[in-house]
């Protein structure tokens, strides 16, 4: 038998939700057959994802092709060093999240970090003193920029919002993560903290390889943590993977790269990344925010039914 709600009567019919006991002598209410209304939904969320989803490969391939593109110009065309390294970080992030689009269920994510990698790559020339003297740098942020950002506005506009059901609200805290997303946060907790480490004693290059390393040390431990904490770390794992990629970027990005410091940032950078990555994919295969969906509406039944 199915479950029903109480729940307020709205005008013109229909229930607005769920009342509580100071609701009931306050005016009608109707009975809501909260599994049809969540099969409804569910049905309609499905049927939004396969009228939409024929244009998510496009996006992705698309966004990896220029992304490399973008890292090929920037080997081949720019004349000064900040030119060559913003457009060659930049361009390798909007492959990164195109990447990564292509392989998730849930795109909506990456579309965004595209959307925001080609909208600072758009902007560098004016903001970076070191495109001036170097047209082709500047022209490749701008047309590799632009349009990885239309190609991110495009998917993310027509994507799910990931916290479509509002999943956060009733999830119970038995819905945890397995014990190999836990032992995936734990290395990432240990590799930040190693590369903080080598970031006080062994990077002497220069300030700034010593404040990168160190800053992006910190904030892969940071993540690692929320990651233990979360219930579904599937996106905290995106975000490591994408820390740990501008900690590999990070030598050419800042300059470094020539130095034997930067073996510091690329080692740590590589496995931060294939630990995010892993972790990000095996969430979105086995769609863990489904699960917790699932207990947060036996919850919801359980608590109002």
């Amino acid at each position: 038998m199915r479950p029903r709600v109480a729940s307020k009567g709205v005008p013109g019919g229909g229930c607005a939700g769920p009342v509580t006991d100071s609701d009931l002598a306050a005016g009608p209410f109707c009975i809501f057959d909260a599994e049809a209304h969540q099969n409804r939904y569910t049905h309609r969320e499905d049927e939004e994802f396969v009228v939409k989803g024929w244009a998510r490969p496009l996006i992705g391939w698309a966004a990896l092709v220029l992304g490399i593109g973008g890292v090929v110009a920037s080997l081949a065309v720019t004349s000064t060093r900040a030119g060559e390294g913003l457009t060659f970080g930049f361009a390798a992030f909007i492959a990164f999240f195109g990447l990564l689009s292509l392989l998730v269920r849930n795109p909506t994510p990456d579309h965004w970090g595209l959307f925001v990698s080609g909208f600072v790559l758009f902007l560098l020339p004016w903001l970076g003193a070191g495109f001036a003297p170097d047209p082709g740098a500047a022209w490749t942020a701008w047309v590799v920029g632009f349009v990885a950002m239309a190609l991110g506005a495009i998917g993310w506009l027509n994507d799910r919002p990931p916290t479509v059901s509002g999943i956060n609200e009733n999830t119970s805290s038995q819905t945890r993560p397995s014990a190999v997303a836990r032992w995936i946060s734990r290395a990432a907790l240990v590799v930040g903290l190693v590369t903080v480490v080598l970031g006080a004693t062994v990077v002497q290059s220069s300030p700034a390889a010593v404040a990168v390393t160190i800053g992006l040390g910190a904030f892969t431990a940071v993540i690692a943590m929320w990651s233990l904490l979360a219930a579904d770390p599937t996106r905290d794992y995106l975000t490591l993977a994408v820390v740990g990629f501008t900690l590999f970027l990070a030598p050419w990005l800042a300059g470094f790269a020539g130095d034997q410091a930067a073996w510091a940032a690329w080692i740590p950078g590589v496995t931060a990344t294939a630990l995010g990555v892993a972790g990000y994919l095996r969430g979105e295969s086995l769609d863990f925010a489904r699960t917790v969906r699932a207990d947060a509406d036996a919850r919801y039944r359980e608590r109002y039914g």
